[in-house]
This record gives structure tokens, C-alpha cells and sequence, in this order.
């Protein structure tokens, strides 16, 4: 970590206004020879989180394949499926640009998915606590 490269700075020829990110881990430094299912599980969900949180005009990509999420809503979709793959009904609430809640049905235990700045708070907080009550 006390060592990097510059950054390789390319030339756009399409024209368009984007920027792209992309990493090689030092595999070696981690005594690792690949990156294991475990640690891409969690980078394809912090991608999905990313898109979910992110303005809709932002395409959000990974590995070359655009995430299909607009928005929160469709954020929500992929957790609110059930084992026949249909869409399970929701509640959406949105009382400003800064709030918006989504409630659905569970399998009877409380459940909660929440981001907080755009950081995923998986083990809820406050926000969630105010909105449960």
C-alpha cells in the first residue's frame, strides 16, 4: 500500500462525459492466487448497491454488462422476489429527495436494507428504528 503506480490517463474518443474505474489487487501481497467467490460476491453487491443509490441518468456497469437499476425502486425489486420469481407488493414513501422508504411483506421476521449516504448500513441504525416505529 505504501507503493503505487501513477494513474494511466486515457484519451476519450467518443466524446462523452463518463469515468470509468478499474483495479488489479495485488493478489500476491494478500498471499492469494485469485480473487475467491467470497470477496466477488461482496464487490457484485457493492456494484448493485452503487447503481441503486445513484442518479438515474448514471449507468452503472460491471464487467461490461450495464446493471439494469434505475433507481431505489428497482433496487428494492431485487430483494422483494419470492421462490416463484414473482414481484412481492411494496409501498414506496417518499416525502423529500433525501427520504424514501420501501415496505413489503416478509417471512414474518423483521428485515431491513438501508443506506445512509449511500453506504450500505446492513445492520440498520437509528433511521431504521424511527421508521419501524
Amino acid at each position: 500500500m505504501s507503493r503505487k503506480e501513477e494513474p494511466s490517463i486515457g484519451e476519450n474518443a467518443s466524446g462523452m462525459d463518463f469515468t470509468k474505474v478499474s483495479f488489479r489487487p495485488d493478489l500476491k501481497k494478500f498471499n492469494m492466487s485469485c480473487l475467491d467467490d467470497d470477496i466477488v460476491a461482496l464487490m457484485t453487491k457493492r456494484v448493485y448497491d452503487l447503481a441503486g443509490v445513484t442518479d438515474a441518468k448514471v449507468r452503472v456497469k460491471l464487467n461490461g454488462k450495464t446493471i439494469d437499476c434505475q433507481n431505489f425502486v428497482d433496487y428494492a425489486d431485487f430483494y422483494l422476489q419470492n421462490e416463484e420469481n414473482k414481484e412481492l407488493p411494496k409501498i414506496v414513501e417518499s416525502r423529500s429527495d433525501r427520504w424514501q422508504v420501501i415496505c413489503s411483506l416478509s417471512d414474518g421476521a423483521f428485515q431491513q436494507v438501508s443506506f445512509v449516504n449511500s453506504i450500505c448500513t446492513s445492520k440498520g441504525g437509528t433511521h431504521v428504528e424511527y421508521i419501524a416505529n
